[in-house]
């Protein structure tokens, strides 16, 4: 009887024991994590939680290369997926390194560079700003042709840095050919005037006198030949044309140019013996000159600087970029014992100060209100809105002009509404005023 309940015993804790066993190997099994390898064109990234946050990332990355890319060939990357179990499947990659990996591999067959434009339309590109500025001044010199002509631009340059296919890639001697086709919509020749004689001093008792050029002069000596011809030695004044001069300005933009010295012809001396038979010259030829005032070349400053781009950056920067004080933020308030609020922020500054695009777009108004004063706003690429209240003067942007991050846009004042001198800046998502704060380095 006691052999049968120790039996009965023994089988109930065999049957707890391989239950228990059972239920932590069925534990064991579901807690296995498993997740997705992520591969980029082949190219083995990490592991990621789900394809959809992939996805998501993806498209948040062609929407801001397509900020910063010419053409629309980016993107073409290859994204597969694998699995994977056990303790790599719990280090899972950040947003951040998804995005810079999904950037790069979207961006393969580009290259950050400089692309030139004419009047609008794209000519070629190179990672160098020197060889853009380099073939822009054998454009011009060859337009010149090597004389002392002046030429002005007549067509429009611009300089745009972003993200290029690099078939578009071209030497500096491709780009110079590219250009030399377009001379004719680029400058025109400013002829230069001709150089103007002066009478001086004609020696009126002399008989020859009929036997001067019409720019007259002055005969200094005059001798018959044997066979009756005559030689006449004339000293006349003639002007040495100035030459233009053009020299490189880092400070000013590829594609604009500034006078610096305006030019002026010189003076010299010239003998010539002229023979004359019968009464009729037959030959001229120059026995010296002499210079008595050096010309004064002009000197054209000729612009290096790469245009920045007007595309919407990333991120905002302050509009004013010196110290400063902030007076009032974004929030309620109360103004002269009566509450309300406050949809931006104040930047006190001394009057004049300049005031900067926070980023690039743009200019949707420029005008005058009653409580803003002179203000502008600036719509960027990416929808969203900054404005710049109470300056000093009228803006110095008008409607419609695309704008750089960083270019000043007007000073500082007290216009409108306004207890000082101060900026009132504001930020516009969605059509609503957020915190400027929130999105401000």
């Amino acid at each position: 009887m006691a052999s049968k309940h120790k039996n009965r015993i023994f089988i109930t804790v065999l049957t707890g024991l391989l239950c228990l066993s059972a239920v932590l190997l069925i534990a064991s099994v579901c807690s296995v994590r498993v997740g997705l390898r992520l591969f980029v064109d082949g190219r083995q990234i990490g592991v990621v939680e789900s394809a959809a946050d992939v996805d998501a990332i993806r498209r948040r990355v062609i929407t801001d290369i397509s900020d910063a890319a010419y053409g629309e060939n980016f993107g073409n990357c290859t994204v597969t997926y694998g699995f994977v179990e056990g303790s790599d499947a719990a280090k899972t990659l950040t947003e951040d390194e998804i995005y810079k990996a999904l950037f790069i591999a979207s961006l393969k067959n580009y290259r950050y560079a400089y692309g030139v434009y004419v009047n609008g339309s794209f000519i070629a590109a190179n990672t160098e700003p020197s060889a853009i500025a380099d073939a822009i001044t054998s454009c011009r010199s060859a337009a010149q042709g090597g004389t002392d002509a002046e030429v002005e631009l007549v067509g429009a340059f611009d300089i745009k840095e972003l993200y290029y296919p690099t078939a578009t890639l071209k030497t500096p001697g491709e780009i110079s050919r590219s250009l030399l086709s377009l001379s004719d919509q680029l400058y025109r020749t400013v002829p230069h005037e001709q150089p103007g004689y002066v009478s001086v001093n004609i020696d009126a008792h002399v008989d020859e006198n009929h036997l001067l050029s019409p720019e007259g002069g002055e005969i200094i000596a005059t001798n018959k030949n044997e066979d009756g011809g005559m030689t006449v030695s004339i000293k006349v004044t003639e002007s040495i044309p100035f030459t233009t001069e053009y020299r490189r300005n880092e400070d000013l933009f590829i594609g604009t140019y500034q006078k610096v010295q305006d030019g002026a012809d010189g003076v010299k001396e010239v003998t010539y013996n002229i023979i004359y038979e019968d009464g009729i010259p037959v030959s001229r030829e120059k026995v010296c000159e002499q210079t008595v005032l050096e010309p004064l070349p002009k000197v054209i400053d000729e612009g290096t600087k790469t245009k920045p781009s007007t595309s919407t950056k990333t991120n905002y920067e302050w509009p004013i970029k010196r110290s400063y004080t902030l007076t009032d933020t974004f929030g309620g308030r109360t103004v002269f014992g009566r509450y309300s609020f406050h949809y931006a922020i104040d930047i006190a500054v001394p009057g004049g100060t300049p005031i900067y695009a926070s980023n690039g777009g743009v200019v949707t108004k420029a005008e005058w209100s009653g409580s803003f004063g002179y203000y502008v706003v600036i719509l960027h690429d990416n929808g969203q809105e900054t404005l710049y209240a109470h300056m000093r003067t009228e803006p110095i942007v008008s409607v419609g002009e695309r704008v750089y991050q960083g270019q000043q846009i007007g000073e500082v004042g007290m216009t409108g509404y306004a207890t000082g001198y101060h900026l009132h800046f504001e930020i516009h998502i969605d059509g609503e005023r957020v915190d400027p704060l929130k999105y401000l380095p």
